[in-house]
C-alpha cells in the first residue's frame, strides 16, 4: 500500500479490498500449511475456530497496516495498532464462535446439538452465526484500533464480510449438480471453499469498512499549453488551512504567471480550497473563462451586474480554458498525494 501508486480514480476504492483479500487468502494458506505440511495435531473440533480466527485477525491486521502505510505513521505506531486490532479481533471471534455453538446446540436447537457440534458437517445453517460473529469480531478489532471512528461502517461491514465468506464457503463446497451452471468441481471441493472463504472475507471487509480518504490527496493546477507546459502549483496550504491561488499575467504577487499572449488577463482566475477540502474555481475577468468536464461546460466570466464572481466546484481531471481561439491557455485540475506538496 503506497499512496504514490494509487492515482485519484474510482479504482482507488478497490485497493484496500484487494489488499485485505490477499491477507485472507494467505491466512487460509497458512493454516492449511500447518495441517498438511507441518502436520500440527489438534482436535478436529478446533478446525473451525482456528481458521475463522486466523482469517479474522489477518484481515484486520492488513486493513490497519494498509492505512498506517498510506499515512506514513511511525513503525512503532503501526505495530501497536496492528497488535491491538488483531488481538481484539481474534479474542472476539474466538469467543463468539463458542458462544454461538453453545447457543445453537443447547438453547435453540437442542435436538440438533450433535449435528451442530459435528466439525465434519458442512452446513451453513449451523455455521451462519459463527461467520457473522467472526465478521463482527473483525469489525470490532478494526474499530477499536481506529479509535471508534465510523462504528456502524466497521461493525456492519465486518458482519457482511463474515456472512459473504460463509455463503461462498458453503456454495463452493456443494457438489456440481447442486450448483447453478456447474461452476465448481464435480465433487465437494473444500479446498477451493476455504480459499474463496478467506479471499471473499478480506475483499468485502476492505471494501466496506475503510477506503482511501480524500485527505491523503491535495489539489494542483497544471499548465497544458506549450508556454510553461507542465508547470504546476499546489492549491492547498502546507498547514491545510483555507487558501486561494490566483492566476493571471500581472508581474508580481500571483501564484501562477501566464503571458497575455495566451489570452490571460492580469487577474483572470482563482482557485480556492476550504477547511473541508472542497475546491472551487472563481472567474475574475470578463474575458472567456471556461471549465470543461464530462458532459458539462461552465462559463465563469465575471458579470459586473453580480455582487460576487461566478464560481463552480472542481473535481480531479477538470480542464480550465482561459481566453479563446489561438490566444488561450489551458489548465488542468488534478489531485495528487499530499506528500508531493
Amino acid at each position: 500500500m503506497n499512496i504514490f501508486l494509487l492515482p485519484y480514480t474510482w479504482l482507488r476504492h478497490l485497493s484496500m479490498a484487494f489488499w485485505c483479500a490477499s491477507a485472507g487468502l494467505l491466512a487460509w494458506w497458512g493454516v492449511l500449511t500447518l495441517i498438511v505440511v507441518v502436520n500440527v495435531d489438534w482436535a478436529p473440533s478446533w478446525d473451525g475456530p482456528i481458521i475463522l480466527t486466523t482469517v479474522s485477525v489477518s484481515v484486520v491486521a492488513a486493513s490497519i497496516l494498509g492505512e498506517a502505510n498510506l499515512r506514513r505513521l511511525p513503525i512503532w505506531n503501526r505495530a501497536l495498532r496492528v497488535l491491538i486490532g488483531g488481538a481484539i479481533a481474534g479474542g472476539v471471534t474466538l469467543g463468539y464462535y463458542f458462544v454461538w455453538h453453545f447457543f445453537v446446540g443447547m438453547v435453540v436447537f437442542d435436538k440438533y446439538a450433535v449435528d451442530a457440534n459435528d466439525p465434519s458437517l458442512v452446513s451453513f445453517s449451523f455455521r451462519v452465526g459463527a461467520f457473522a460473529m467472526g465478521g463482527l469480531g473483525s469489525g470490532t478489532g478494526a474499530m477499536v484500533a481506529r479509535k471508534f471512528t465510523e462504528p456502524v461502517s466497521h461493525l456492519a461491514g465486518g458482519m457482511a464480510a463474515g456472512l459473504c465468506a460463509g455463503c461462498v464457503w458453503f456454495i463452493a463446497g456443494l457438489p456440481t449438480e447442486e450448483v447453478v451452471y456447474g461452476l465448481f468441481a464435480p465433487q465437494r471441493d473444500l479446498f477451493l471453499a476455504g480459499a474463496l472463504m478467506g479471499t471473499v472475507w478480506g475483499f468485502v471487509f476492505g471494501l466496506l469498512t475503510w477506503s482511501i480518504p480524500d485527505e491523503l490527496y491535495v489539489g494542483w493546477l497544471r499548465v497544458l499549453t506549450p508556454h510553461r507546459f507542465g508547470r504546476r502549483i499546489p492549491i492547498d496550504a502546507p498547514d491545510r488551512t483555507p487558501k486561494e491561488r490566483f492566476i493571471g499575467h500581472f508581474p508580481r504577487g500571483l501564484d501562477l504567471f501566464l503571458t497575455d499572449e495566451e489570452g490571460v488577463q492580469e487577474l483572470h482566475l482563482s482557485v480556492t480550497v476550504d477547511e473541508k477540502q472542497r475546491y472551487t474555481a472563481r472567474g475574475l475577468s470578463q474575458y472567456p473563462t471556461l471549465v470543461r468536464r464530462l458532459l458539462q461546460r461552465v462559463d465563469l466570466r465575471y458579470d459586473p451586474r453580480r455582487p460576487t464572481p461566478v464560481e463552480t466546484s472542481l473535481s480531479s481531471g477538470d480542464r480550465i480554458v482561459l481566453g479563446e481561439g489561438e490566444q488561450r491557455a489551458e489548465l488542468e485540475f488534478i489531485l495528487l498525494p499530499k506528500e508531493e506538496v
